[in-house]
């Protein structure tokens, strides 16, 4: 339906309205001023809900001479002589005017805030689109930079001793060849671990930063971090402390398995061979806790903000003749779990060692 009928149609129906309630009040006794109130109201409420200005000032005019032909004694007869009419008129007539007008210009300034707002917020928008693309390259460039130098040092090992190999495998001892394949399958294989770890990470979508879940038992995918963590040569003693009633968790299983053995290894390449390391699982209404605790020399307070950024350096080193890790950096982890909606974080404990904890939530 087209705009100016729309509006001739709720101009006509309430100018009708407040004809039929003039009478109504003219019948129970009402005077001249009732009908003229009306008649205001009528126009006020036209000049609110007419998209056109013109609508509110014909429903001024209108109820100005209705009021005359229909509410002044003799009725039915438009009569401009009666005494005082002419300045109940004006007044009427500026008055519905005057009010429909204000209406009119309120609506116009509604109209105008609510297109300011959509433009600021459509601009707030694409600006943080934009700099949540330029946080995930951000943190794809880091990536990639962390792969690049970690993956050489493991290849010029790999690549040295098969030079020696090559070239002196026929004067070195059996032991000596087999501790050089020992250590070609050692960096292999975590080459191997940090590929799986990148493949992983890659199911993190472009600028969404989201991850496919499925509901998962957490106890399962802890009790396979832990497996696997143990058969890659480790000697601490991990104590896992779970709840007696099942936690079903959505997830991307692979990802958070990835999580937990590096949180696993920085444990035990930060702390030492003595480490005592125990991992723990407890759930509230809405999240999951996963906690990684360890019994080692824990984490300088002015370093626990900038564990979880990506080109920062400020982060233990190993200790000396520690097994290689498992190819994943702290910020990567974080950003893993952000990803499912969660949070990760590290504090000391009260009384040695430090903590990781990160959360997903149950739904």
């Amino acid at each position: 339906m087209p705009v100016r009928v729309q509006d001739f149609l709720k101009t006509a129906i309430l100018l009708a309205l407040a004809t039929g309630l003039g009478f109504l009040a003219r019948s129970i006794g009402g005077n001249t001023a009732a009908s003229i109130v009306i008649y205001v109201l009528a126009a006020a409420l036209t000049g609110r809900m007419a998209h056109e200005y013109i609508w509110g000032v014909l429903a001024s005019v209108f109820g100005a001479v209705a009021s005359n032909i229909l509410f002044i004694e003799p009725f039915n007869r438009f009569d401009l002589s009666r005494p005082g009419y002419l300045v109940d008129f004006g007044v009427l007539l500026a008055v519905s005017v005057f009010v429909s007008c204000l209406i009119r210009r309120y609506r116009k300034q509604k109209e105008q805030a609510e297109d300011t707002a959509r433009k600021v917020q459509g601009s707030y928008l694409s600006q943080f689109q934009t700099g949540r693309g330029a946080e995930n390259e951000k943190m794809k460039n880091h990536l990639l930079q962390a792969i690049s130098e970690d993956s050489k040092i493991p290849l010029e090992g790999i690549q040295k001793t098969a030079v020696r190999l090559c070239e002196e495998g026929e004067n070195l001892s059996p032991a000596e060849r087999r501790q050089m394949a020992e250590s070609i399958g050692n960096e292999s294989e975590w080459l191997i671990r940090m590929i799986d770890n990148l493949l992983s990470v890659t199911q993190i979508g472009g600028d969404t930063v989201k991850v496919q879940k499925v509901p998962e038992i957490a106890e399962e995918v802890i009790a396979s971090a832990v497996s696997q963590f143990s058969s890659a040569n480790v000697i601490q003693t991990i104590t896992v402390r779970m709840p007696e009633e099942l936690i079903v968790v959505p997830m991307a299983s692979a990802l958070i398995r990835q999580v937990l053995l590096n949180l696993l290894d920085n444990a035990v390449r930060h702390s030492g061979d003595s480490t005592e390391i125990e991992i723990s699982l407890s759930a509230d209404d809405v999240n999951a806790l996963f906690s990684v605790s360890d019994n080692g020399c824990g984490i300088p307070e002015a370093e626990l903000p900038e564990l979880f950024e990506y080109g920062v350096s400020k982060v233990r080193e190993p200790d000396p003749g520690t097994a290689r890790g498992f190819g994943m950096g702290l910020p990567t982890c974080k950003t893993i779990i952000q990803a499912h909606g969660g949070n990760l974080w590290a504090e000391n404990n009260p009384d040695k060692g430090s903590c990781f904890r990160f959360t997903l939530p149950l739904e």
